[in-house]
């Protein structure tokens, strides 16, 4: 009898101990498949010196494919004061492991022209600035719905220039399903 008991018990212990990490492993694998996030970012653009700031919102689909819009403000560099737009597509492959690569491409545009002289000092001409860019980077996803990247961008902008931007973010995600 008390044989049976203790075997109760164990069993009993250990359900409690697996059966909420199999249903937090089904609630993961099933509620960030798609989903809804917020990006706060930062980067360096080298050619300019500018440092532009960013918030964006986008949408997760089929667990891998993200599109996104940001607005940003640059403080600093040849584009200081100028607010601009980006929108884009990533993909982010390897879902719901902790380290997801990140491919994909964006367009962005400022509404001035701005280059520097060769001692430095900023100009800028009011034809809009287009820029067309790659993206490649890493994405480290402690949770479902938190991850923080770092991103290559090289392109193209409109002047034309070469572009290139390092970048860093962080995302927030609210799950859809």
């Amino acid at each position: 009898m008390r044989r049976s008991k203790l075997l109760a018990a164990c069993v009993a212990s250990c359900l409690t101990v697996v059966a909420p990490a199999a249903r937090a492993e089904d609630a993961k694998s099933s509620t960030f498949h798609d989903a809804l996030f917020v990006e706060a970012a930062a980067a360096f653009v080298p050619v300019a010196n500018d440092v532009p700031l960013m918030l964006g919102v986008g949408a997760r689909f089929a667990g891998i494919h993200e599109v996104w819009a940001r607005a940003g403000y640059i403080p600093t560099g040849d584009d200081v004061r100028l607010g601009f737009g980006v929108v884009g597509y990533r993909v982010a492959l390897r879902p719901l492991k902790v380290v997801r690569p990140l491919f994909g491409g964006l367009v962005a545009g400022l509404p001035e022209t701005c280059t520097h002289d060769a001692a430095g000092r900023p100009t800028c001409v009011g034809t809009p600035l287009f820029i067309f860019a790659g993206t490649v980077g890493v994405r480290v996803e402690p949770t479902p719905w938190l991850g923080l990247s770092t991103i290559l961008t090289l392109g193209v902008d409109s002047y034309p220039n070469p572009f290139g931007m390092v970048e860093l973010a962080v995302t927030f995600a609210w799950p859809l399903s």
